[in-house]
């Protein structure tokens, strides 16, 4: 708290004469002001005709004084206003009012600034970071608007600013110098945990993550509903960039596997037994060996142990068994 100073009663006092017979002025404990001054109606209910004379200085914009209150019956008598109620009040409280200014609100009408100016995209996502805190400012509550950015300069390549506010109705405010960066984002997916080759990535293992533009422009990041279901091609690191070539589809089809060979040709249907000599995903066209005749065909992986011949006549050939 601020003691309120008491202005000049050489000044405020002339030609002041003390009135009787008026409604005792009673005393506020708590009050509000506007202005750089304090008056009697400030401080009094029912200060009659003296109420427009200032006794006090108001605190800085936006702080809280004090004043004893025999301070302010003393000056309010010497001032002319004559009976006076205490009101059981030993202290006055006088709070100077005004627009606070927050941090938040600059960051926020910088980024408009920066996306008005071209600067940075006027839609997509921008995160602004200032390089110092900005502590609460207070303008006048009258002011309009309660702060200026000005003086704004920023660089395209490294996407640093500065500048400088201006409060509002506060000329004992030197302007506050700011600096920073913006950084346009894009959301990224990313593993949350490590992952070994072969494991099947589950919607867990993958989260959206704001990332700078720049850094994520030469990634062929995947999107994010092609990877669940996927298979890892290797081992990946916790907090990787989940890009197309990390991951295929998994295999369901492992060497060594005794796969249902399927042939269809028109209304002819045949199904053999083979051995899967490479492994593969459903799509995959891998070798399988005939177990009956020991040749080897090529065949399409349909599903979990069945393969599938496409090509037919000469395959047609290879499933038969050799004649004796």
């Amino acid at each position: 708290m601020k003691l309120i100073k008491f202005l000049s009663i050489s000044v405020l006092a002339i030609g002041l004469s003390t009135s009787s017979g008026w409604t005792a002025a009673k005393l506020r404990a708590n009050i509000e002001v506007t202005g750089s001054l304090v008056t009697l109606n400030d401080l009094f209910e029912d200060a009659g005709k003296s109420g427009n004379r200032a006794v006090f200085r108001a605190p800085s914009i936006g702080q809280t004084g004090t004043i004893r209150a025999e301070r302010v019956i003393l000056a309010a008598r010497q001032a002319g206003l004559g009976a006076i109620d205490q009101n059981n009040v030993s202290v006055v409280r006088v709070h100077h009012t005004s627009q606070r200014v927050t941090e938040q609100q600059v960051t926020k009408d910088l980024l408009a600034r920066l996306r008005n100016q071209g600067y940075v995209s006027s839609s997509g996502d921008v995160e602004v970071i200032l390089n110092q805190s900005i502590p609460d400012q207070h303008a006048a509550i009258d002011a309009l608007p309660a702060y200026e950015i000005r003086n704004l300069r920023f660089d395209r390549t490294s996407g640093r600013f500065s500048g400088r506010i201006l409060v509002g109705g506060r000329q004992d405010l030197r302007p506050i110098r700011f600096t920073g960066q913006a950084t346009e984002t894009i959301m990224v997916p990313m593993t949350t945990r490590a992952l070994a080759r072969g494991e099947i990535i589950a919607a867990e293992d993958i989260s959206l993550t704001p990332m700078p533009k720049r850094r994520a422009r030469n990634a062929d990041m995947a999107q994010l509903d092609q990877l669940i279901g996927k298979a890892a091609r290797q081992n990946i690191r916790q907090g990787s960039i989940a890009t197309r070539a990390m991951f295929k589809i998994p295999e369901i089809v492992n060497r060594s596997d005794i796969v249902t060979i399927l042939f269809k040709a028109g209304k002819l249907t045949l199904t053999m037994h083979g051995t899967a000599l490479s492994p593969g995903a459903k799509g995959d066209v891998i070798s399988v060996q005939n177990d009956q005749t020991n040749r080897i065909i090529r065949a399409r992986i349909k599903e979990p142990g069945l393969v599938q011949v496409d090509s037919p006549q000469t395959t047609l050939a290879s499933l038969k068994e050799p004649q004796s």
